[in-house]
C-alpha cells in the first residue's frame, strides 16, 4: 500500500516528500527525504504483486513465538484447499522455512526474469527464504537497516511468483539480528 493513501495529504511520490508541512512528526519522514520521491523499483514491485490476490504477513514484536511456524502451516493449509500460494521468509537472521517447507539443500536459480522461487514437495507452495541462498545451513546474516530493508525489496521486486492467491510473508521479530 502506497503511503499516501494511508496519510491525507502525503506527497511521498512528489519532490517535496519529507519537506512538506503534513511530514512533520511522520516517522518515515527522514526515509522520504532520503529517497526524494518517486521510488524508481516501485513499478516493478506492482508488477509483481499485483499478480498477487491476497497478502499476509505474520507479525510478532517478540522472538520465538512460532510466527515461522504458524506461516508455513498457514501457507501449507491454503495449499491443500486448491489455492495457488508463496511464503517469503523474511526472517534473514534465523530462516527456518527452507526446512520446515523441505526445500533446504536446493538452490535459488537466478534468471534473466528474476529468481525462481523453490516448489515444496509437501503442497506445492512456492517458497524463497535468505536460507536458500546461502552457502550453508549454519551461515547466517546479520543485515540491519537499510541493508536489511534493501534485501526485503529485491524479495519482493525480483522473485518470479507469477499468479498467486496468497503470498504469505515470515517476518523477523522487531529485535531480531540485534
Amino acid at each position: 500500500m502506497e503511503i499516501s493513501r494511508v496519510v491525507e495529504g502525503c506527497p511521498s511520490s512528489s519532490e517535496s516528500a519529507g519537506k512538506a508541512e503534513v511530514c512533520k512528526g511522520c516517522p518515515g519522514r527522514m526515509l522520504c527525504q532520503s529517497l526524494g520521491g518517486v521510488d524508481k523499483d516501485q513499478a516493478d514491485i506492482d508488477l509483481r504483486m499485483n499478480a498477487v490476490q491476497h497478502k499476509i504477513l505474520v507479525v510478532s514484536g517478540k522472538g520465538g513465538v512460532g510466527k515461522s511456524t504458524i506461516a508455513a502451516a498457514l501457507a501449507n493449509q491454503l495449499a491443500t484447499s486448491h489455492k495457488k500460494v508463496g511464503l517469503l521468509d523474511l526472517d534473514i537472521c534465523g530462516p527456518s522455512q527452507p526446512l520446515l517447507m523441505g526445500v533446504n539443500g536446493q538452490a535459488v536459480v537466478n534468471t534473466q526474469w528474476g529468481w525462481k522461487p523453490l516448489v515444496s514437495p509437501y503442497t506445492g507452495v512456492k517458497v524463497l527464504s535468505v536460507g536458500s541462498l546461502l552457502a550453508s545451513e549454519e551461515s547466517s546474516l546479520a543485515f540491519r537497516g537499510p541493508r536489511k530493508t534493501a534485501l526485503i525489496k529485491t524479495f519482493v521486486k525480483d522473485v518470479l511468483w507469477g499468479r498467486l492467491d496468497y503470498l504469505i510473508f515470515g517476518t523477523f521479530s522487531t529485535v531480531s539480528c540485534s
